[in-house]
């Protein structure tokens, strides 16, 4: 057991122990805490506006991140029972430094990330008063193709290529951002390559996560606690469909983004922060200033 390493991200005002709400970021297929760019900081400086001085930590799942070296579950129940553990230990830390964990706990979760939140939620209710899915998918609400558009599998082989980074991290980019003007693309590859020298995700686990990610079956009925689908219309790897389905079983709140990737955090933060804060604001207001699935498919 690798005990040495630090639990999670973790993002909080400076100077602040007091904090009044607790955040938990998840990020999707094959990616770490360290792709959340400016994410975090841009929700806490959000937060703060509003008198909420915020903890945000972002978990790595096993086999990616800090937890590289991990063999990934090969399902999402195994991931979610790790992510909890690691919650359960930022909390317990905040207490061995007389700090009073806030009761406000909200998790964010992308994509394959959103698949271990709604499994979290299920099991777990008590653990969060919110939860906000972006771009996620539930076998058993949508086909495979719709999951995994048929394009995305092409592009995903393509990694199959002896491609070296930065080229490798910008290949992705292509098939997870629609926002990026070609000098942030290249300068945010680099970054991130940096990300994957440091703390490589194996071609092994990043099938184990995929296949975990197929398999994974969300219960039908509602969660427990509120939840907020953000999703990309222009998503080119993960069909829109798939975020209309969970809303339409669920009958959740939701926000569509006319015309970012899959990435939505990294396409247009300042979106997602807004549509959030504005649904955990005054979640009554929210359905009647959301955008219809009706009006959205008539588009």
């Amino acid at each position: 057991m690798q005990t040495s390493r630090s639990t999670s991200e973790k993002f909080a005002v400076d100077g602040s122990a007091n904090t009044t709400s607790h955040w938990i970021l998840l990020r999707g297929l094959a990616r770490e805490a360290r792709h959340w760019n400016e994410f975090p900081d841009k929700l806490i400086n959000a937060l703060a506006q509003q008198g909420d001085v915020a903890r945000v930590d972002a978990i790595d799942l096993p086999g990616t991140g800090r937890f590289s070296e991990m063999k990934s579950p090969l399902t999402v129940r195994e991931m979610t029972e790790f992510a909890r553990e690691k919650f359960n230990e930022i909390r317990k830390a905040m207490r061995a430094r007389g700090e009073t964990p806030p009761e406000r706990t909200r998790i964010l979760a992308v994509s394959l990330g959103g698949m271990v939140a709604s499994d979290w939620i299920d099991r777990w209710p008590q653990d969060f008063q919110e939860g906000i899915f972006i771009n996620t998918s539930f076998s058993g609400f949508s086909p495979l193709h719709h999951r995994l558009r048929p394009t995305a599998v092409a592009h995903l082989l393509g990694h199959l290529r002896p491609l070296k980074n930065p080229e490798r991290e910008e290949f992705s980019l292509k098939l997870i951002s629609n926002l990026l003007d070609s000098k942030s693309a290249q300068a945010i590859a680099k970054t991130w390559s940096t990300y994957a020298d440091e703390r490589p995700v194996t071609l092994e686990n990043f099938g184990r996560q995929l296949l975990a990610a197929a398999r994974f079956k969300a219960p039908s009925e509602t969660p427990a606690v509120p939840i907020l689908v953000l999703y990309s219309r222009n998503d080119r790897m993960v069909d829109a469909r798939c975020s209309e389905a969970i809303v339409k079983r669920w009958k959740t709140a939701c926000e569509i983004h006319s015309n970012a990737g899959h990435d939505l955090t990294l396409d247009d933060p300042d979106w997602v922060i807004e549509k959030t804060l504005a649904w955990q604001t005054s979640l009554k207001e929210i359905p009647a200033a959301t955008e219809s699935l009706e009006t959205a498919g008539a588009k």
